[in-house]
């Protein structure tokens, strides 16, 4: 395979972060390879028993699949944290340096620095660091943002760690945890506009919306209830 085990069990959980599972193409395009290596990578990844193509050819994670990508999420974001914090590398450069350090494995220098920083809970990006079980990980509420409906109301919650989509997000001047009302969603444009209760504006690219990711207001207040 032109990408390792690791690469397409990662894109494969991102690109179905808020969905129940992804496609071919989505990641072809996430990875940047072909979509004939593609269908030879998922082949291999449904014959290890870690993936499963679902109805309407749907590609998802099986538990086993889970599994591994919990333990790799959390090293990813852990060293996101400390590329962040500790090195203050720009944000942009953040998710491929930290990708590479993921690869390190030793148990030991993970707790030392999961414990140096603090144990965080949440990435730089939004994303976190300790995954739901297996179980629970179709009880999230989160909704990628061209889903979100024209007049409602969402929390800003995590958006994809990629370079590109990193760069995009600087420039929008969104921050996390901000509340923002969907006015528009314009068909002869692929543009969403938002407005915040300054009724200052922001107007996302589609392409990228599908890759920032929201909650509603009505959970987030649940949420701030119930701590």
């Amino acid at each position: 395979m032109r990408k390792s085990i690791s690469n397409y069990l990662k894109t494969i959980y991102e690109a179905s972060y808020a969905k129940s599972g992804t496609n071919n193409k989505q990641i072809a395009t996430m990875l940047g390879v072909l979509p004939g290596s593609v269908t030879e990578a998922v082949n291999h990844l449904e014959k290890a028993g870690l993936v499963v193509h679902q109805t309407y050819h749907q590609i998802a994670l099986t538990k086993a699949g889970y599994q591994i990508v919990c333990d790799l999420m959390f090293r990813y974001r852990l060293c996101e944290v400390w590329l962040t914090q500790k090195i203050k590398l720009p944000l942009p450069s953040v998710p491929k340096q930290a990708w590479l350090m993921a690869a390190i494995n030793d148990q030991e220098l993970l707790r030392r620095l999961n414990q140096q920083l603090a144990q965080p809970a949440i990435s730089p990006f939004g994303g976190q660091l300790e995954l739901p079980a297996f179980e629970k990980r179709d009880q999230r509420v989160v909704q990628s943002l061209d889903t979100v409906g024209v007049n409602e109301t969402i929390i800003i919650d995590s958006y994809l760690e990629s370079p590109s989509t990193v760069k995009y997000w600087q420039h929008t001047s969104l921050q996390l945890g901000e509340q923002l009302t969907l006015v528009e969603s314009a068909d002869a444009l692929p543009v969403l506009t938002l407005v915040d209760d300054q009724d200052n504006e922001y107007l996302i690219n589609a392409a990228v919306a599908r890759y920032i990711y929201a909650k509603p207001v009505s959970v987030q207040s649940l949420v701030t209830t119930s701590n």
